[in-house]
C-alpha cells in the first residue's frame, strides 16, 4: 500500500521559503507550521489518512484471527522537495495495540496490534511531519509514504 491520492494529506498551495519549512499534521489533520519560513496559503484542516487491515474469510489459511499483525510505515524518500520527517498514529477503532498504547511517533514505525478476529476491521489515522526543502517550487506538493502489514508471533 502507498499513498492514496485521494486520502494522503496535501498542504495546499505552499509559497516557497528561503530555508527548509516543517509543517506538522495532527491525526486530526490540524496543520502547523513546525520551523521555517515557507507559508502554507489555507489554514483550513486537511484529510489524514485512514489506515484500514480487515480480516476476512480469505484470510484464513493464514490464521488472522489468531495471530499478531505488525504494521510497518516508512516515508519515501526521493519523491520530490517534500518528504515525511516523523509519522504518527491515532485514533485506533477495531483494533487494539500489543503494547496496550499507540507507539511513539518516529521517522519510521513498527507497531503490532493484537489478532483481530474473523470478519473485524481496525483502522488508524496517521499524522505526519512533512519537511518542505529550502527555496522548493511554489505550488501543491506531494510525499509519500509506504505501508507493510504482515503476521507476527
Amino acid at each position: 500500500m502507498t499513498r492514496s491520492p485521494a486520502t494522503a494529506p496535501t498542504l495546499g498551495t505552499v509559497i516557497r521559503g528561503s530555508s527548509a519549512t516543517t509543517f506538522s499534521i495532527t491525526g486530526a489533520g490540524v496543520v502547523s507550521r513546525a520551523s521555517g519560513n515557507a507559508i502554507r496559503l489555507s489554514s483550513s484542516s486537511v484529510t489524514t489518512p485512514t489506515i484500514t487491515i480487515q480480516c476476512g474469510l480469505l484470510n484464513l489459511i493464514s490464521l488472522c484471527a489468531l495471530r499478531y499483525i505488525r504494521v510497518t510505515i516508512t516515508p519515501v524518500t526521493g519523491s520530490g522537495p517534500a518528504s515525511i520527517t516523523r509519522l504518527r498514529v491515532a485514533s485506533m477503532s477495531g483494533g487494539a495495540y500489543r503494547t496496550g498504547s499507540a507507539p511513539s511517533e518516529a521517522s519510521s514505525l513498527t507497531f503490532d496490534i493484537n489478532p483481530l478476529g474473523l470478519f473485524t476491521t481496525a483502522s488508524f489515522k496517521l499524522g505526519m511531519d512533512v519537511q518542505l526543502a529550502a527555496n522548493a517550487a511554489s505550488g501543491v506538493q506531494t510525499f509519500d509514504y509506504l505501508v507493510t502489514v504482515q503476521f507476527t508471533t
